[in-house]
C-alpha cells in the first residue's frame, strides 16, 4: 500500500469515512475527486483531463477500476422474456467477472454471489440477503485481517460513526435476519480482538438511546462551538456543499488524528473543479417484461453506457422502485 494512487470517493459520509480510514494507512492515497448525488463531481485541477487509470474507487464501483463498494453489482439468474435486455445484462455481468480477474474488487456482494434481479427470500443469493452495511464497516474489516488496521484514538465517536455509515446501526436492529448473520461473521473473521469485533459488540449490545446520546452529544459540541452542523440526527452528511464536505472531513481528521487524504489538502477544496458526470441512467426492474420495443433499446442503451460510468449498482426498493444506476465520470 506504499504506491500512490489517486482515490475517487462517493460525496456522502460512509465514502469520506472510507477513504480516510484508507488514507490513514496507505501512504500517499489521495481523494482527487468526489461524486455528488449520482449528477455532479467535485474534482482536483490536476485531474481535470480524465479518471486517472490507477483511481481506486471507494464506495463506488466500476469495472474499469479497482473498486471498494457496498452494493449489488451483478444482475444474476432471473430470465427476461425481451432478448435484448437479457443479452444486456448477460454482458454486465460477463464484464463484472472479467474485470475481477484483472482489478481488485471489495464487494461482498459479489463474494455472496448476490443477484440484483431477486428480492424474494426463496434463495440466499437474492438481494434480500446482500450484505447490508456501509462499505466503510466492510473496508475496516478487510484492512484488519490484511495487518494494516487503522488507529482508534478516539472511542466516545469514532466506534459509533464507523458502526452507523449507511445506517448502519437501524439496520443492525430493523432487519435482524439479514444485518446479524453478516455483522458476527464479519467480526468472528477477522478475530475477537479485533476493533471490527468492538463495533460489533458495541451495537449488539447498545442501550436503545445510546447511539442518539452521541449523536446529542456531538451536536452540543458543535453548537457550543457556534458552528453550522454538517451531520444531521443520523449522522448523515446534511449536504453535498462543498464547505460541508469540508468540515466533515477536517472533523473527522480532528477526531481521529488519521491524515488529511485530499490532494492538495482538504481546506483547497474550495478551488476544485464542479462538472457534471459525463452520462448517466438507470433501468428500473419492475415490469421490464412489459415494456414496448423503444423502451427496451433504451433500457439496452443504458446498461451499455454503464461500462464507462465510475458507479454503478443495484438499488433495491424505495418509492420508484427496485433498479440498475450508473453514473459516469469526468
Amino acid at each position: 500500500m506504499g504506491t500512490p494512487r489517486p482515490m475517487a470517493v462517493s460525496g456522502d459520509i460512509d465514502g469520506l469515512v472510507a477513504a480516510t480510514m484508507l488514507g490513514s494507512v496507505a501512504v500517499g492515497w489521495e481523494i482527487v475527486a468526489f461524486q455528488l448525488e449520482s449528477s455532479s463531481l467535485l474534482m482536483h485541477p490536476s485531474v481535470a483531463g480524465g479518471v486517472p487509470a490507477d483511481t481506486v474507487a471507494v464506495d463506488l464501483f466500476s469495472i474499469g477500476h479497482d473498486s471498494i463498494s457496498n452494493h449489488v453489482v451483478r444482475y444474476g439468474t432471473l430470465k427476461l422474456q425481451l432478448p435484448a435486455l437479457r443479452a444486456a445484462f448477460a454482458t454486465w455481468d460477463a464484464a463484472v467477472d472479467a474485470a475481477g480477474t484483472t482489478k481488485l474488487q471489495a464487494v461482498p456482494a459479489i463474494w455472496a454471489g448476490t443477484e440484483g434481479s431477486r428480492e424474494g427470500a426463496d434463495r440466499p443469493t437474492s438481494s434480500k440477503y446482500k450484505y447490508p452495511f456501509g462499505s466503510a464497516q466492510i473496508l475496516l474489516a478487510m484492512l484488519e485481517t490484511s495487518g494494516h488496521a487503522p488507529k482508534f484514538f478516539d472511542r466516545r465517536y469514532l466506534p459509533w460513526l464507523i458502526a452507523n455509515c449507511d445506517g448502519g446501526v437501524s439496520t443492525y436492529t430493523n432487519y435482524p435476519w439479514n444485518a446479524r448473520v453478516w455483522w458476527p461473521v464479519m467480526a468472528g473473521a477477522v478475530g475477537p480482538a479485533s476493533l471490527t469485533e468492538q463495533v460489533f459488540r458495541l451495537v449488539d449490545g447498545m442501550r436503545p438511546h445510546e447511539f442518539v446520546d452521541a449523536v446529542n452529544a456531538q451536536d452540543r459540541e458543535r453548537a457550543a462551538a457556534n458552528e453550522k452542523p454538517w451531520l444531521d440526527d443520523q449522522w448523515r452528511l446534511v449536504n453535498t456543499t462543498t464547505p460541508t464536505i469540508v468540515r466533515a472531513i477536517e472533523w473527522l481528521c480532528e477526531l481521529t488524528g488519521w491524515r488529511d487524504p485530499v490532494r492538495g489538502g482538504v481546506r483547497d477544496l474550495q478551488s476544485w473543479v464542479t462538472t457534471p458526470v459525463k452520462g448517466s441512467g438507470m433501468v428500473y426492474l419492475g415490469g421490464l417484461n412489459k415494456v414496448n420495443a423503444s423502451s427496451e433499446q433504451s433500457a439496452v442503451a443504458s446498461l451499455a453506457g454503464a461500462a464507462n460510468g465510475l458507479n454503478a449498482n443495484f438499488y433495491h426498493g424505495g418509492m420508484s422502485g427496485s433498479r440498475f444506476n450508473w453514473a459516469g465520470g469526468w
